[in-house]
């Protein structure tokens, strides 16, 4: 079986949100190795939020594709749930030198990447189970609703 586009899209869209999700997890734990990070790409802003532009911007096209191929609404409403989660996470705030992040922070990013990684399965998983996707790949449109 050929692999699509958009199932490489979502596949690369699951481990970057992932990867999200595992990071926001992990970095908590990760605190008293603080001056070991303190240089590192890792600990940057810049880093965290390219990881969550990257998961967006492949989730938002593949994820609401998935919708119009399939007629599920599942895969799109984790997508919509990831986003409740951006939104709703705790910013940073300053205290004199330092930045300060809410540890809900991390919570809040983390269910966000588990939310949109499970988006990706879902039309993985949908794809799988479509006769004509599984015969006719992209070439053919395969809006019929199941369960």
């Amino acid at each position: 079986m050929k692999t699509s586009t958009w199932e490489r899209i979502d596949r690369t869209g699951f481990a970057v949100s992932f990867v999200c999700a595992a990071h926001c997890l992990a970095f908590p734990v990760l605190l008293p190795f603080l001056p070991l990070l303190a240089g590192s790409i890792f600990w940057s802003e810049g880093f965290e939020e390219g990881v969550v532009f990257a998961a967006l911007l492949l989730a938002a096209p593949a994820l609401i594709r998935g919708y119009l191929r399939h007629r599920r609404v599942w895969a799109p409403a984790a997508f919509a749930v990831g986003v409740g989660f951006l939104l709703l996470r705790p910013g940073h705030h300053v205290h004199g030198d330092h930045v300060h992040l809410d540890p809900e922070h991390y919570v809040y990013a983390a269910c966000a990447g588990l939310s949109l990684a499970v988006g990706h399965w879902l039309n993985l998983r949908f794809c799988r189970s479509c006769p004509v996707c599984r015969e006719h790949g992209e070439s053919k449109p395969c809006s019929s609703p199941q369960a």
